[in-house]
């Protein structure tokens, strides 16, 4: 099934709970114009492998029209996530 970047922004938001506020014990979200996002998921409540199985359980039947979910390299406190226009290398 392919979905938007939109329902791909909004389907994580519910999974991992966000809000668009800055509070140290939430997980956060950045949100552009262009049905792009940047979720910023704090470790204490979601460890990074915990993260991956929720995104590899979600995409398995789903691809984002002209876009991807990307994940940050490795940091201590956050894992980040993004929802972008899918690079045109």
């Amino acid at each position: 099934m392919r979905i938007t970047r939109r329902e791909a922004i909004n389907a994580l938001k519910e999974m991992f709970e966000t809000n668009t506020g800055k509070d140290d014990n939430v997980s956060t979200l950045t949100e552009k114009e262009n049905d792009t996002a940047t979720f910023m998921l704090d470790k204490r409540k979601y460890p990074r492998y915990e993260i991956i199985d929720k995104l590899q359980n979600f995409f398995t039947d789903k691809s984002i029209i002209d876009g991807q979910c990307r994940i940050e390299g490795i940091t201590f406190v956050l894992t980040i996530v993004h929802i972008e226009e899918r690079t045109k290398d």
